[in-house]
């Protein structure tokens, strides 16, 4: 194949459009670890959807509804769950889960009670996380939670939940999980290293997905192969599944990136790191299930959160050079990020047009 000329390599104009998107709220996004949440507690969930009173009643059932009373615009954040109900710390004027006003515990002074109703949004949890959808609530069954089969049926993979809050656009987290040449430059360390990378193999793009293979090894001087069992297949899959993120990693491993934006440069990354068949670090033996946590505790600590570490630093790096330079040309190589960056260009395209 003939090089292609290098000004057709300058995404320039396709960048600064993703950077300009946001990501479509007519999804469901992860707002905080569900173990966070305690029956009769409230807390603030602020991001660049909404910000709202997340609460979980006394009998458990979560409620999201919007971070105001409609008296005087009070934080609602700031008051108490009472029973199945969040009260105003001010007046305490209190709601239900569905927003709807359900008690004025003072006078009305002549008036009749008032027909309030503030904005409730769609919540659930899965995975050990609070998911809410905040775009228009009869979407939300046809958007359905993503379903995760590695955690699914009766073998489960085990996995690892943690998070990150990067000050970074979305479209940096995309570009560092779909473009793989970044790893041998950027994780050197002997808990870093994890896999060694042959070529792309295939890229496509789908309806609402993008898909890059890679030809894989596994990195004969990391750690990674001390906790890991031997890859079945030599292949990797990352792909872009607007909203969210994936990495598939020789059958044996998968990685799950569910972003959620903060602010316009901030984005809270929650990552659900799952494998199958966990070893007893540095030896050859599957680790028996009383030993999982330990080992997973393990890997955490030794491998997974120094790797993301280092992830986090390029997000934050890209986000830095966009800023700092983004009127300059782009020279993009990798077959994904053209694609990447229209697949999110066009979905909030369609969520401005939606409206």
């Amino acid at each position: 194949m003939s090089a292609r000329p290098m000004q057709i390599l300058d995404a320039s104009a396709l960048r600064r459009s993703a950077w300009a998107a946001e990501l479509d709220p007519a999804y469901w996004y992860p707002v905080e670890y569900d173990a966070n949440l305690r029956p009769g507690q409230v807390i603030e969930i602020k991001c660049r959807h909404a910000t709202l009173a997340l609460f979980r009643a006394r009998d458990g059932r979560l409620g999201a509804v919007e971070d105001r009373c409609a008296h005087r615009q009070v934080k609602l954040s700031a008051g108490r769950v009472e029973d199945c109900r969040i009260s105003c710390r001010y007046h305490g004027w209190s709601y239900d889960l569905d927003g709807r006003l359900a008690a004025v515990p003072h006078e009305l002074f002549g008036w009749s009670f008032p027909a309030v109703r503030l904005r409730s949004y769609p919540v659930s949890v899965r995975y050990g996380m609070i998911w809410v959808f905040f775009g228009n609530p009869r979407l939300a069954d046809a958007r359905p939670l993503p379903r995760l089969p590695e955690l699914e049926g009766p073998d489960p993979w085990a996995h690892v939940l943690m998070d990150f809050t990067v000050q970074a656009h979305p479209a940096a987290v995309v570009n560092n999980i779909m473009d793989s040449t970044h790893v041998a430059a950027l994780h050197r360390t002997f808990r870093t290293r994890t896999l060694i990378y042959g070529k792309v193999t295939d890229c496509q793009v789908k309806g609402d997905t993008v898909t890059v293979s890679h030809d894989i090894r596994l990195d004969p001087s990391g750690l990674l192969r001390w906790l890991l069992n031997p890859l079945k297949t030599g292949r990797q899959d990352a792909c872009y599944e607007y909203p969210y993120l994936w990495v598939a990693v020789g059958s044996v491993y998968k990685l799950w990136n569910f972003m959620l934006p903060l602010d316009s440069r901030t984005t809270r990354v929650f990552m659900l790191s799952c494998a199958d068949r966990v070893k007893i670090p540095f030896t050859p033996f599957r680790a028996p299930a009383a030993l999982v946590r330990p080992s997973l505790g393990l890997a955490r600590r030794f491998l997974v959160r120094p790797l993301f570490a280092e992830d986090v630093w390029s997000f934050e790096a890209e986000q830095k050079g966009y800023d700092n330079s983004a009127g300059t040309p782009s020279m993009d190589l990798h077959p994904a990020i053209r694609p990447c960056y229209e697949l999110t260009i066009r979905k909030w395209q369609e969520h401005l047009a939606g409206r």
